[in-house]
């Protein structure tokens, strides 16, 4: 009769501590519902770009027809906003030979000074933003030259009248918000 009476008492203890571990879990899994909920909604409350949500593999493939008016360089000489306002220069050289690939360089200089330092040299491919030609993305792949900072390495192209248009993630302004900047086509 003890030993009945025991291996009730330790299946109810048993089952009695499973049934704790169950509403753990359920507890933890309600919180990480909500705190991704208000997470989703105050990234809703954001004025969210349309083109950073996107995926890489959301964008189509630009042809060879279409690069004609992206093919060739352009450079950025910009204030280094997110530094200490000492007159360090941004720094940005695009490469664009083929539909297929390109080169997206990026460093700082200090004035009077010619080194380069942050430099960055990112090998990638394209996609088209949109279907009327007027936007290219830059796709990263490859970090031939520089160290991952865990910033985002691509960048949006716009042609608007004939003139060009960067915007970078890794580029801030002065709001310390990535824009749309002039950039010169020299080649």
């Amino acid at each position: 009769m003890k030993r009945i009476l025991f291996f009730i008492t330790l299946a109810s203890a048993v089952s009695f501590s499973c049934k704790k571990k169950e509403v753990k879990k359920e507890a933890a899994v309600a919180l990480v519902t909500k705190v991704a909920d208000s997470a989703k909604a105050f990234q809703d409350e954001e004025s969210v770009d349309s083109e950073s949500m996107k995926s890489d593999l959301d964008y189509q493939e630009v042809s060879e027809k279409d690069f004609e008016k992206w093919k060739g360089e352009y450079f950025l000489d910009y204030i280094d906003y997110a530094g200490e306002n000492d007159g360090t220069k941004l720094k940005a050289k695009l490469v664009l030979d083929s539909y297929e690939d390109g080169h997206f360089y990026l460093w700082y200089e200090k004035s009077n000074d010619t080194l380069k330092e942050g430099m960055h040299h990112v090998y990638g491919s394209f996609g088209k933003a949109d279907d009327k030609n007027t936007a290219i993305k830059f796709l990263p792949e490859i970090i031939s030259e520089g160290e991952d900072t865990g910033i985002e390495l691509d960048y949006f192209l716009y042609n608007k009248n004939g003139k060009f248009f960067i915007k970078s993630g890794m580029i801030p302004s002065e709001d310390g918000h990535s824009k749309e900047l002039p950039i010169q086509k020299i080649k």
